[in-house]
């Protein structure tokens, strides 16, 4: 039997109509969404700054890194200081210097850190398990719902960030690009039916809700039944949008 790849290069030939199409289509773009999270995985900043160095440089540069998201995420970029992220990791502030000269050095690579986490956390769904498309897709935007009942706080000072300044702006705009084209691959693997434009147009949407609950999660009560059920709305608008479009 010749494969959806034998297909995929001579559609006419092989006779293929629409639908094998779509679904030589949904495996090409799940091949590139694999690829693509398993080079982010290797642009984690601990792995390529502690690349070639001792375990114990390696670990200073972890607790150095994990230091500085806890204090942007309790005081924000105008209250981290290169000192203070010294101190609460427990080392000389040359120490820290030496890895990372600037606070937007060290910003940038703390926020990178963060995004090499939420790529593991996707690249757990294509492992664990062996879902259609769309399902992914849901179980994703569910994690970033269920992520945001702990980490909010760092969403708000991030966005706060990125509202302080241009360079800052194109630093957290540089931040969510790699996982957008992941979303922009996942849609159009759901729905290969969809234009490059509807596909944009529905990422746009869906970064939108889910960027929204992060914020009115914080904001609480956690009574409030509408919060309760975050993670089953995010999954049915989701739903929605991706077949609406």
């Amino acid at each position: 039997m010749p494969s959806s790849t034998d297909h995929a290069k001579n559609p006419a030939k092989n006779g293929m109509d629409s639908e094998s199409n779509y679904d030589a289509e949904t495996e090409k773009a799940l091949n590139a969404i694999v690829t693509h999270l398993n080079e982010l995985r290797g642009d984690r900043p601990t792995v390529q700054i502690g690349d070639g160095k001792t375990e114990r440089t390696r670990n200073t540069i972890r607790k150095i890194l994990q230091a500085a998201h806890k204090v942007f995420t309790q005081n924000g970029h105008g209250g981290l200081s290169l000192r203070k992220v010294a101190d609460e990791a427990g080392i000389a502030v040359g120490n820290l210097t030496y890895h990372f000269p600037t606070k937007n050095s060290l910003i940038d690579a703390m926020m990178r850190e963060a995004l090499a986490d939420y790529v593991e956390e996707h690249l757990s769904q294509f492992e664990a398990d062996r879902d259609t498309p769309l399902d992914i897709l849901l179980n994703v935007v569910e994690f970033y719902v269920r992520n945001a009942r702990e980490s909010y706080q760092f969403f708000y000072q991030l966005w706060g960030f990125a509202g302080s300044g241009e360079d800052a702006r194109d630093m957290v705009r540089e931040l969510y690009r790699p996982i957008g084209r992941f979303i922009f691959y996942l849609v159009r693997a759901a729905n290969p039916k969809l234009t490059d434009a509807q596909v944009r147009q529905a990422v746009l949407q869906i970064f939108s809700l889910e960027e929204g609950y992060k914020l009115f999660i914080g904001m609480g009560p956690d009574s409030s039944t509408a919060i309760q059920s975050a993670e089953n709305d995010i999954r049915v608008i989701t739903k929605r949008i991706i077949q609406a479009a």
